[in-house]
């Protein structure tokens, strides 16, 4: 072997040696990431996950790729945060109704007709309050890595118009697993059901229940729309979600696939956000053109109606996390 040959050798095998974590082909592949979430592909939040995987490859040079899958293609939703403690699902983009089943804590941002607005609910998550519940979750296999939202969540009903808390009364209503929830709606005397979101239009249809709290841009993608007639904008809950991440498969990644994955959930959070609120907008224009009725509601009625909540969980979130929040909200 002459040295020029030699040479050769060895300048491509230290440029190699010094980019390991891009994919090249015929070379190294991608690590293929999971990520799931909790609504259908027909829910904007997918192209928003679409650009996020979008955003991972390219800050990790290719050596990094995210499949979205909706909710049921890898396990229902209740099921989701089980799977990512084992590490059979990577990454998830969940709703705080059911990060409160694993984090009780969490519930302090369900608490009904918490924030008056959305500048102030993002306030609190961008805040200290936000970071102190990020935190809390590794102690369980799961890294908290940037909020989202899945946007204000509404009562939707056959058939009810509720301007005022005592309208809910005997209603049927299906509710996120979460106690909190349930707890709201048994306080405003309605009957709540935790059922798997992808059993609600079924149970709308044979009315083993009357309504359904979701955001209003879930009534299309999941085409709830076509069997609920009345929107009530209660508002209650400003339902914080967050891009989870397995910290079994995070702690394997090397160091730069990591900063490149935490780049990529700094930059959607602020994409998840605005995409929400276009979206809730455009989903209610088209709503009201299928003949659905908007009802606007005495939003301080309900939260007064609710407060025996605040004070039957005020133990279990941690009364020092309640009065952080209720103090930053002023």
């Amino acid at each position: 072997m002459n040295f020029s040959r030699r040479s050769l050798i060895k300048s491509a095998a230290t440029a190699a040696l010094a980019t390991p974590f891009v994919a090249r082909e015929g070379f190294a592949q991608a690590q293929v990431l999971k990520l799931t979430f909790a609504d259908t592909r027909n829910h904007p939040l997918f192209q928003v996950l679409q650009r996020f995987a979008e955003t991972v490859k390219s800050k990790s040079n290719g050596a990094l790729e995210v499949q979205v899958y909706g909710t049921g293609e890898l396990g229902s939703q209740a099921n989701i945060l089980t799977g990512m403690q084992t590490g059979i699902i990577d990454l998830c983009a969940h709703t705080s109704g059911y990060i409160d089943t694993l984090f009780p804590k969490f519930q302090v941002l369900d608490l009904p007709f918490l924030f008056p607005d959305t500048a102030t609910a993002e306030k609190v998550l961008d805040g200290p309050v936000g970071q102190q519940l990020l935190d809390m979750m590794p102690t369980k296999g799961i890294y908290g890595l940037s909020y989202g939202v899945w946007a204000w969540r509404v009562t939707s009903t056959i058939n009810r118009k509720a301007p005022k808390p005592e309208d809910i009364k005997g209603l049927k209503i299906r509710v996120q697993p979460g106690p909190i929830f349930a707890a709201t709606f048994r306080a405003l005397g309605a009957n709540p059901i935790a059922i798997d979101y992808s059993e609600i239009y079924l149970a709308l249809s044979q009315h083993t229940i009357d309504a359904v709290e979701t955001p209003v841009i879930a009534l299309p993608s999941a085409k709830h729309y076509e069997v609920v007639n009345t929107v009530n904008l209660t508002n209650y809950c400003y339902n914080a979600g967050v891009m989870l991440a397995s910290k079994r498969k995070f702690d394997a990644l090397a160091a730069p696939l990591k900063e490149a994955l935490r780049a990529s959930c700094t930059e959607l959070t602020k994409d998840w956000r605005k995409a929400m609120v276009d979206k809730t907008t455009e989903t209610t224009a088209f709503l009201k053109e299928k003949g659905l009725t908007f009802v606007d509601v005495d939003r301080e009625a309900y939260r007064k109606a609710t407060q025996s909540v605040y004070k039957d969980f005020r133990d279990v979130i941690g009364a020092d996390l309640v009065d952080a929040v209720t103090k930053q909200i002023g």
